[in-house]
């Protein structure tokens, strides 16, 4: 007994010296929300880095968005940068709330280096499930917009990209464990959703696509549209059709996509895209009822095809594969991993693409 005594006597005396565990309350916190990187003007600081900071309040009013504060810093590195702030600050810096991740547009080709998004990926506090944006014409002017409808920093970008707010095909959505594995992985090319201010909003309706180098390419709003169905299997689409003779458009809530690539060896490399959209007329010039729908839907279908076919040969002419045909290609033949990519860079370029679309009417709307 007396030795169990003087053994909890001595663990007590040691647990004396240890020092306590660091915790801080909330508000002695500053929660950084979202993350900016730009190119700075000074070569021997190349990073410039803006965190935008939500300030704890005890209640939200209805109405009224909790301020924020924007703090910005010039370094050779993310963390020296970091680690400046911090002298800038009265509270600690929590990064377990930040959801987005901005990248200045000058900062395009730097972003795609390893040791850039090393920090990123090395932090624990980093959520990989963070979405991932370029910033048009600067990531701190994106992190400085305050618009009307925020309840608290950075909301009005989180529901734009999680689809939990608005619902917009032109809304292209990236995190940041993809882009990561796609700026290294072979056959899968990577891609970020543009954010431009105006004023006291946003504007996101395009995309840009890279190499393993470099950025390539701003696809077209009507082009991203496309390839968010093509990428991200985003199921709500809009269909617009234009004739001489009429003009409608088709609400589209069922799309179902697969492709095969066809090497045989009497036959020129083709991708058959299968690509079937259920949906309702929407708008229309004239009725619905004057020819039968299978007119209206070869219509659309002929469009469709087109638009699918303009996006797969711009992006072939860039060689650059966000789709990922390349990995697909390399994952169903087995001739080893180096044969495989030399035969699919012989491929990739004189590929031919052969989209056949389908589209079904279900309802005419409420209009008859």
């Amino acid at each position: 007994m007396k030795r169990t005594i003087l053994w909890m006597s001595v663990g007590m005396l040691l647990l004396a010296g240890l020092p306590g565990c660091g915790f801080k309350d909330i508000d002695r916190r500053f929660f950084v929300m979202a993350i900016g990187i730009d190119k700075s003007e000074k070569p021997d600081k190349p990073y410039h880095v803006s965190l935008k900071m939500a300030i704890p309040f005890s209640k939200i009013e209805p109405g009224k968005t909790n301020t924020y504060q924007l703090v910005s810093d010039d370094a050779s590195s993310i963390t020296e940068a970091i680690r400046h702030m911090k002298s800038k600050v009265d509270k600690e810096l929590d990064f377990s709330q930040a959801k987005i991740v901005v990248i200045g547009k000058q900062m395009s080709a730097e972003i795609l280096q390893k040791d850039t998004l090393d920090w990123f990926m090395r932090r624990r506090d980093i959520q990989g499930a963070a979405y991932m944006a370029l910033g048009d014409p600067s990531a701190e002017e994106v992190l400085n917009v305050k618009t009307d409808s925020e309840r608290f920093p950075g909301d009005s970008l989180f529901l734009s990209f999680d689809h939990d707010g608005t619902e917009s095909s032109y809304i292209v959505t990236e995190y940041l464990f993809d882009f990561h594995r796609r700026v290294t992985e072979k056959g899968l090319d990577p891609y970020l959703p543009i954010i431009r201010p105006t004023g006291n909003a946003y504007l996101i309706d395009q995309v840009a696509v890279f190499d393993k180098t470099k950025l390539k390419a701003v696809l077209s709003p009507e082009e991203t549209r496309i390839f968010n169905k093509l990428v991200a299997k985003y199921q709500k689409f809009d269909i617009e059709t234009k004739t001489d003779q009429i003009q409608f458009a088709l609400n589209v809530d069922k799309i179902k996509t697969n492709y095969n690539i066809d090497t045989s060896e009497d036959l020129a490399p083709v991708l058959h895209l299968n690509v079937r959209m259920i949906g309702q007329a929407e708008e229309s010039s004239k009725s619905f009822y004057e020819k039968p729908w299978s007119y209206y839907e070869r219509l659309a279908e002929q469009g469709v095809a087109a638009r699918y076919t303009h996006l797969l040969q711009k992006l072939q002419a860039l060689n650059v594969d966000p789709i990922g045909f390349g990995l697909h290609y390399c994952a169903t033949h087995h001739n080893g991993q180096q044969a495989e990519w030399t035969a699919w860079e012989t491929i990739y370029p004189k590929l031919a693409f052969k989209p056949n679309v389908r589209v079904e009417i279900k309802s005419s709307g409420g209009v008859k």
